[in-house]
């Protein structure tokens, strides 16, 4: 994160220096010629990931680093045309149309539009993109190939033709195989199990996806994944999702995804969940990926993992990965602990059965800890904040908010090993573990982060639309 921060001052710091100029001539020259060089790495795009991925880029830089250079572009656009407007050296049509198309791409890409409007924005960013290419090309007096800014703008053109090859490429190989059938998704409802009634989940879903081409799963791997088939619009539409866990059956491999009940793609997703687990019966889907960064805990002797909501698919894998390693390869890993903290405590349902099959492979050594937290939206109507429902040995329910500070403390008190804390956390909670992790400077322990970060429950974003009803003393035993 320092190492970002200090790579988008120096870009600042170096594009400022170039564009200072007395004169005005020479700043509406500047300002064109340096609009166009950051074109070229711009051109990368926001979805980067195959290169990303092969370069060991975290998701975050290079999202970040596309911000960056989009906010420095336009802002050098409209540097120029006012500069130009102001010297009179200007050809007001196509100064006002290219940073007309400037201003609305940067509008678009407010995180707030990004967000409430995603499906709109990936094409309408692309197109805006594109106009703004033909507009610049168009607002230039040279002609010639080899010579400013021309060249740059070819070079940025070549850029994204290159990668939209490379991840088409990389998207027929993954999802074609010689005499073999297409990925297959089924979407399967969730219950939460109790010893008196089983409660259903209306705001999740598991994705079953049987792969027609597997690959070596590690955790941290996420994929995008289109399901022409669920409405009209949605073959053009694909979704990132973390992989919290897979298996393998008669016919081969399957990977499970976590899907979050919000707008769009997600929301028509649940017209096709079903109990059937005949994979055949599923639809066609296409997974672009794997991408991600895998995170490296071999090392250390205490694993703490945070998530919050829906980012417990990302922690799960490396829960897996963690004790396959132990019992397998002898890694040294002494103890793992994952805090969760839940918005309703139905939510425990989207990962109950995957946990008990992980305690149960843990049964020699132990290392493995599970403390849930739930916010609200209790089973029973019994339930008050402060109270604490244990579920088997090793995983423990407290009704209240997770307090990072006192769990990491408590961890770390009292030890010498190494230790890492892993977040896959809303920004509220990883900006806490941030100071309480740089307080503890003399202790051995890291701070890592995973790719995705979940929305938080408490900012602006929409809270869990499910409604529990209360009824009796129904918590035992669903993890």
């Amino acid at each position: 994160m320092r190492l970002d921060a200090v790579l988008v001052v120096l870009f600042l710091v170096g594009n400022a220096i170039c564009i200072t100029t007395k004169d005005v001539a020479s700043l509406v020259e500047r300002s064109a010629l340096l609009c166009t060089i950051n074109l070229v790495p711009l051109a990368l795009g926001e979805r980067m990931n195959p290169v990303a991925s092969i370069c060991r880029v975290r998701l975050t830089s290079s999202s970040s680093m596309h911000e960056w250079l989009g906010s420095v572009v336009i802002a050098e656009g409209l540097v120029h045309a006012a500069a130009a407007i102001y010297s009179r050296r200007v050809n007001i049509h196509t100064t006002s149309g290219a940073a007309a198309v400037g201003a609305v791409l940067l509008f678009s890409s407010i995180a707030y539009v990004r967000l409430r409007f995603y499906e709109i924005f990936q094409k309408l960013h692309l197109i805006l993109a594109s106009v703004l290419l033909a507009a610049i090309y168009l607002h230039s007096t040279s002609r010639s190939l080899f010579k400013a800014p021309i060249l740059y703008l070819f070079a940025a053109i070549c850029l994204q033709i290159s990668i939209a090859i490379l991840r088409f490429g990389q998207i027929l190989y993954r999802n074609i195989k010689h005499r073999t059938p297409l990925n297959r998704a089924t979407v399967r409802t969730i219950t939460y199990k109790t010893k008196r009634r089983d409660i259903p989940v209306s705001d999740a879903v598991h994705v079953h996806v049987r792969l027609s081409r597997p690959w070596r799963r590690r955790a941290g791997q996420y994929v995008y994944l289109s399901i022409p088939g669920v409405s009209h619009t949605s073959f053009v539409q694909s979704h990132p999702f973390f992989v919290p866990w897979w298996y393998r059956d008669a016919e081969g491999d399957v990977i499970v995804l976590i899907v979050e009940k919000r707008k769009g793609f997600t929301q028509d997703l649940f017209h096709y969940a079903t109990n059937d687990l005949d994979q055949h019966n599923g639809m066609r889907a296409i997974i672009e990926g794997p991408y991600g960064k895998e995170l490296d805990f071999k090392s250390y002797d205490t694993v703490l993992l945070f998530a919050t909501g829906i980012g417990i698919a990302g922690q799960l894998a490396y829960i897996t990965q963690l004790l396959d390693g132990y019992y397998n390869f002898g890694e040294k890993n002494r103890r793992i602990a994952l805090f969760w903290e839940l918005d309703s405590e139905i939510h425990s349902a989207w990962v109950a059965d995957m946990m008990m099959e992980l305690l149960e492979r843990d049964t020699d050594g132990q290392i493995l800890d599970i403390q849930l937290f739930v916010l609200g939206n209790y089973i029973s109507s019994q339930t008050k904040p402060g109270d604490v429902a244990r579920l088997g040995t090793r995983i423990r329910m407290i009704y209240d908010g997770m307090s990072a500070e006192t769990l990491i403390r408590s961890e770390i008190e009292g030890r010498n090993d190494r230790t890492v804390v892993s977040l896959c956390t809303n920004s509220e909670t990883s900006d806490k573990v941030r100071v309480i992790v740089r307080q503890m400077r003399d202790k051995t322990i890291d701070l890592k982060e995973l790719e995705y970060r979940p929305h938080s429950a408490w900012g602006n974003d929409v809270r869990p639309s499910s409604k529990v009803q209360r009824g009796g003393n129904d918590r035992e035993g669903n993890v």
